[in-house]
């Protein structure tokens, strides 16, 4: 029987296990050593403690400044390794003009397959920099999460399980998982003990039109697509995209393979 990929803790937001998948050299990603979320500010102490017993020793976070400032991080102990960048100076990609004046749901789409195709590129410092904390963490579990575990995260997770060989068809799989997972409205438009209730003037997303709304908190596989096939068209591969833009080459993939294979 195969572990549980969605971890039901309690005060999560959309935590998994992204282990499990078939590579194509006929090995498969190790078990509770890759785990991707959301924001995890609302993690109650038991959850916390589960936390500890999965032996987690890194946390990259993507988020920015401001986000992280709102809804920081709780305390998960020494023994945790905790990676931030600072981006004082960037805003949320969904204040462009073409969600707010989207209205349609193919036009919102179309602004999120955008800013997926931009993301590669726009968190390389972020992207490269969760390489190398997972290349430093040669024991214990690893955790990569944003705000709602689904863009950023997204993105980073499609790279690292493109990176261990995994076929697209299941990246993709493991992107869109985000449905099933968690409901993003409750998590991020409820108030009270229902999410985290977010006000117009700290998230642009209540500012959205509903059908703008609507396709920024959906995981739809066009999104993940668009990243990867806009890394195919400037670099030529997802490979030659992470040693050229992220400086992971041959040596360091094979390291992280021969870790996070079996």
């Amino acid at each position: 029987m195969h572990p549980t990929r969605i971890l039901p803790l309690v005060g999560a937001c959309n935590f998994r296990d992204f282990g499990g998948y078939a590579a194509a050299d006929g090995r498969c990603v190790r078990w509770r050593r890759l785990f991707r979320s959301g924001v995890m500010t609302r993690l109650q102490p038991e959850s916390i403690d589960e936390f500890r017993k999965m032996d987690i020793r890194a946390v990259c976070d993507l988020r920015r400044t401001d986000e992280r400032q709102r809804n920081p991080n709780p305390g998960f102990g020494p023994g945790v390794r905790q990676f931030e960048w600072d981006t004082s100076v960037e805003t949320s990609p969904i204040r462009r003009p073409e969600f707010a004046r989207s209205a349609t749901i193919e036009e919102a789409r179309a602004a999120m397959v955008g800013m997926y195709e931009r993301i590669p590129y726009v968190l390389q410092p972020r992207l490269a920099g969760t390489f190398a904390a997972l290349v430093q963490v040669e024991q214990g579990g690893f955790v990569v999460h944003c705000s709602a575990g689904k863009d950023r995260t997204g993105v980073a997770v499609a790279l690292v399980l493109e990176a261990l060989g995994v076929p697209r068809e299941s990246v993709v799989a493991d992107y869109v998982l985000t449905n099933d997972a968690v409901d993003l409205a409750a998590q991020w438009l409820g108030a009270g003990s229902t999410g985290i209730g977010l006000a117009e003037t700290s998230e642009p997303i209540m500012a959205l039109p509903p059908v703008a709304r609507s396709a920024v908190l959906d995981a739809h596989e066009s999104y993940i697509v668009a990243s990867l096939e806009a890394i195919e068209a400037r670099n030529g591969s997802v490979e030659d995209y992470l040693r050229d833009e992220l400086g992971v080459g041959t040596q360091l993939l094979e390291a992280l393979r021969a870790r996070l294979l079996e």
